[in-house]
């Protein structure tokens, strides 16, 4: 079973790429997302992917990604009945992945079905099966907390000047949004923020360093 593979692209076509390691006549034909950071890939240039072998009686498929996260994301997909490798791997070619995780957060079935190859009843499979698995996984280090903050559709300190002590506070707000957006209870959340805040008077704290912290304490 292949977990990882880097080469050499020979050729790139259609959401699919023949990978040849080096000092290798083999080419292992390796399914794409077909998502915008996949679309510079080009034959002829090196590649490194975390690669999910899908193993069959009548076929040995490999599906692969540039980030160990992607790949995290894609063997979600995969325990929610009724998705399989081509569904999942279609779904992260057609959505960014914070929005997939903020629709499943928020439980937003309605968005969930705008997306390609999701239907209404495996809207609902997938938030009922994943946003506590999501959470956990985040929580474990297992997913960006990136991810959870774009979720959270954060955005505030982007007008505040760094050093400020308003970036500072529109760190703490956005923090606080994002794990909510975890699912913890608000309650609980502002007693550790507060506790973050008064141990680290710096302005220059920036959203990802509270979230982290705040994890910490709060499993």
């Amino acid at each position: 079973m292949i977990g990882y593979l880097t080469g050499k692209i020979l050729e790139i076509q259609d959401g699919k790429a023949v990978v040849i390691p080096a000092a290798s006549g083999v080419g292992y034909a390796v399914s794409l997302p077909t998502s915008i950071r996949y679309a510079e890939l080009h034959a002829g240039a090196d590649i490194a992917l975390y690669v999910y072998s899908h193993i069959r009686e009548d076929a040995f498929d490999l599906y692969g990604f540039v980030t160990r996260d992607e790949k995290e994301i894609f063997l979600t997909l995969l325990t929610v009945n009724g998705i399989g490798p081509k569904g999942a791997l279609g779904i992260l070619s057609k959505v960014e992945i914070a929005t997939l995780v903020r629709a499943i957060l928020e439980e937003d079935q309605a968005a969930l079905t705008e997306i390609p190859g999701i239907g209404k009843k495996t809207a609902e499979r997938v938030v009922v099966e994943l946003r506590d698995s999501l959470r956990k996984k985040a929580e474990n280090g297992q997913l960006p907390v990136e991810w959870m903050m774009a979720a959270a559709s954060v955005g505030a300190s982007a007008s505040a000047k760094p050093g400020s002590a308003a970036f500072a506070a529109a760190a703490f707000r956005e923090a606080k949004d994002a794990l909510v957006g975890l699912g913890y209870r608000e309650s609980e959340i502002v007693q550790t923020l507060k506790r973050i805040q008064d141990s680290d008077s710096s302005e220059s704290v920036r959203t990802e360093q509270v979230v982290k912290q705040a994890l910490k304490e709060l499993r």
